[in-house]
């Protein structure tokens, strides 16, 4: 990505004024198999409200993303539940993930080539990543099972693909084996 997706992003967030606060109810269903100790990483978290989650439950997180106005609109959700949260302002194609190791690693609606095998390399044994990805069959969007193909070193808890009002989308839960 370059400085004009950066400007992109902040741009967005920047007009947003309905942000969604709650995590997606399939992510909720699957609550009892997720951590609630550790570390967490949210890729390309926008305003975080996946981070926000992870935080809540328990987890030390870190939300990376090329935009500092969706980073602080994060930070302002993580605050307002007296939570902490680490923000880090990075263009994952140029800077790539963070150090270190995570117990649950988020990634929704981003795709980069590779970071799949990137995201797996950066969880602790028996942690877990949980993606969700739209579908398309132009090369933008990732391809169906593609994001099976991606997690195929993982024990998969959950998948799905399909029609989700008028997206389609692949969405899992895959654990790295111990």
């Amino acid at each position: 990505m370059t400085n004009d997706a950066r400007i992109d992003w902040d741009r967005r967030w920047s007009e947003e004024r309905d942000l969604p606060r709650s995590v997606p109810t399939w992510v909720a269903e699957l609550a009892d198999e997720l951590p609630t100790t550790g570390r967490g990483l949210d890729v390309a978290a926008g305003a975080g409200r996946l981070a926000v989650y992870m935080a809540r439950r328990g987890l030390d997180v870190e939300a990376v993303d090329i935009s500092p106005v969706g980073l602080a609109l994060a930070r302002e959700a993580a605050r307002d539940e007296g939570l902490k949260l680490k923000t880090v302002v990075r263009d994952l194609t140029q800077d790539g993930l963070p150090d270190g190791r995570y117990d649950l690693i988020a990634c929704f609606h981003y795709r980069q080539s590779g970071l799949f095998d990137r995201l797996i390399d950066a969880l602790n044994e028996g942690g877990l990543v949980l993606a969700e990805v739209e579908l398309s069959a132009t090369p933008e969007h990732s391809q169906p099972g593609e994001l099976l193909r991606a997690c195929r070193d993982l024990r998969v808890v959950y998948y799905r693909e399909g029609r989700v009002g008028n997206r389609t989308l692949a969405r899992i839960l895959a654990r790295k084996p111990s």
